[in-house]
């Protein structure tokens, strides 16, 4: 049973005659005469009598019309729903997102967005870019914006990376450290010496723990944020990593950077989605504004 056979049914018994039906929807009068015949076969029911003077309702069309109409206006607000969707007239968004992208790439694209789309509603979920790899792996989120290691495709067998910035791994170092006047700073410089870490599932976690791998270190504050890290740092608490992406990976102010140098340490923003799916258009719309907001920042 399809809804355009219904359509054909309610359309026959209405005008009383298989030619005028067939001109009001559209289609040759053979056309609405098998499938009206298919849908009595499917339903197992005789719904139109043919007589000299057209068709008229059987007892089961007369029953099941109602349904049939009631089906009809279900299928015309699909259409209207789907088609406002496509225009952008409602619709949300599930947004898994680091708090780099949040803080520099989303006010902007979020605000635009919303002065052309009003009506469009936001969810975002801020965490770590192991989360928001997971969340839009599983369906959870409709898209995500993460920082990698420019190296890093996990999972790119059913996820799509698409990059936005690219950046570098530093060292944040107290101003006042003996390591801040080096050249150069060495992983083995980083022996003993106290470190600011990252909760599990960061990508400066991973980063440091692959940088200071062999070496005996002395984790002695560990947290989620980036700018705490460096405030811990501005304090004199210890060493800090950072993503030169960052808003808050900024040299001065009782800190100096020095450039992890390791071929690894590139990183990257990224929109996070997944292969071989169809994108919504307000995932697309997304996606063209941030690329243009993207290409504004860099050109600027």
């Amino acid at each position: 049973m399809r809804f355009e056979q219904l359509r054909y049914l309610e359309a026959a018994v209405r005008t009383g005659s298989f030619r005028q039906a067939a001109k009001e929807v559209g289609v040759t009068q053979p056309t609405i005469t098998t499938q009206v015949q298919r849908l009595e076969e499917d339903l197992g029911v005789v719904l139109v009598l043919r007589g000299a003077n057209g068709v008229r309702a059987t007892y089961a069309a007369e029953r099941i019309l109602p349904h049939a109409l009631a089906v009809m206006r279900a299928e015309n607000a699909l259409r209207q729903e789907a088609n406002a969707i496509d225009n952008l007239k409602i619709g949300s968004i599930r947004l898994g997102a680091v708090s780099t992208a949040t803080l520099t790439v989303l006010p902007d694209v979020v605000k635009l967005l919303h002065r052309e789309h009003p009506n469009i509603r936001f969810e975002v979920t801020e965490g770590g870019s192991e989360m928001v790899r997971r969340g839009v792996s599983t369906g959870h989120f409709d898209m995500g914006l993460l920082t990698t290691l420019k190296s890093d495709d996990r999972d790119a067998d059913s996820l799509q990376y698409i990059d936005l910035l690219t950046g570098r791994l530093v060292l944040v170092i107290p101003e006042e450290h003996p390591l801040a006047a080096k050249e150069s700073v060495q992983a083995s410089d980083l022996a003993g010496q106290p470190l600011i870490f990252f909760s599990k599932g960061s990508i400066l976690r991973d980063a440091l723990e692959r940088l200071v791998e062999g070496i005996e270190i002395r984790p002695v504050y560990f947290t989620d944020s980036a700018e705490t890290s460096i405030r811990m740092v501005k304090a004199g608490v210890g060493i800090a990593i950072a993503n030169s992406l960052a808003p808050s990976t900024v040299s001065g102010d009782g800190v100096v950077l020095s450039p992890v140098s390791e071929d690894w340490a590139a990183t990257r923003l990224a929109a996070v989605v997944r292969k071989g799916e169809k994108r919504s258009p307000v995932v697309q719309t997304l996606l063209k504004l941030i690329r243009q907001q993207v290409d504004a920042a860099v050109g600027s």
